[in-house]
């Protein structure tokens, strides 16, 4: 095989950076005289007022911000009415103003129950059961069986009231786990 002896052919330009370098300088040097001429215009203006008189202005007193915003809220508030279905319980010596009103939930024929999961396996069900009675919850496994097979399903509660619910649902969402809001007929 014959060997090539080819030489690259070297431009006679010059190179890139040398054009990006000289290019920087020519820019930076306009902004310069740019900001420069900007600048002894600017001190022109500033010669030009001094020159004036100065209009004899009133000293500024401490002037008070004027909010009307106040006066507006109250001839817009909107008096709601205290709902129906809510009781109102009194109770004595908690406080030291003697009374505080607190709101009691509404009876309901509902209860909520959190389901954590379901399984095919027994023994996972009880495992998970196991751990969530450690968090300190009320958790019982109940089997169901449908055209898929058997379910295990973990299931948190009964819970009467939604806050109590949704600590709850906080204590399971620490365990990694998004249950659902299940809710059935009170019993009893």
């Amino acid at each position: 095989m014959a060997r090539r002896n080819t030489r690259r052919q070297q431009s006679t330009g010059k190179p890139a950076w040398v054009w990006f370098v000289l290019g920087n300088f020519v820019g930076g040097f306009a902004v310069f005289v740019f900001l420069l001429n900007d600048l002894k215009i600017e001190q022109g203006k500033v010669a030009a007022r001094a020159d004036k008189p100065a209009a004899r202005e009133p000293a500024p007193t401490e002037a008070k911000p004027r909010f009307d915003f106040y006066k507006l809220l109250e001839e817009n508030e909107v008096k709601v009415p205290k709902p129906k279905n809510q009781q109102v319980r009194v109770r004595e010596g908690d406080d030291k103003s003697g009374d505080t009103q607190e709101r009691a939930e509404p009876k309901s024929d509902l209860v909520y129950i959190l389901q954590a999961a379901s399984f095919r396996d027994k023994a996972e069900a009880e495992r998970l059961r196991a751990q969530l009675m450690l968090a300190n919850l009320d958790v019982k496994v109940e089997s169901a069986t449908d055209n898929r097979g058997t379910w295990h399903r973990v299931l948190v509660g009964p819970y009467t009231n939604r806050s109590k619910m949704a600590a709850a649902r906080g204590v399971l969402a620490e365990h990694r786990l998004m249950p659902l809001v299940l809710k059935r007929p009170a019993q009893g």
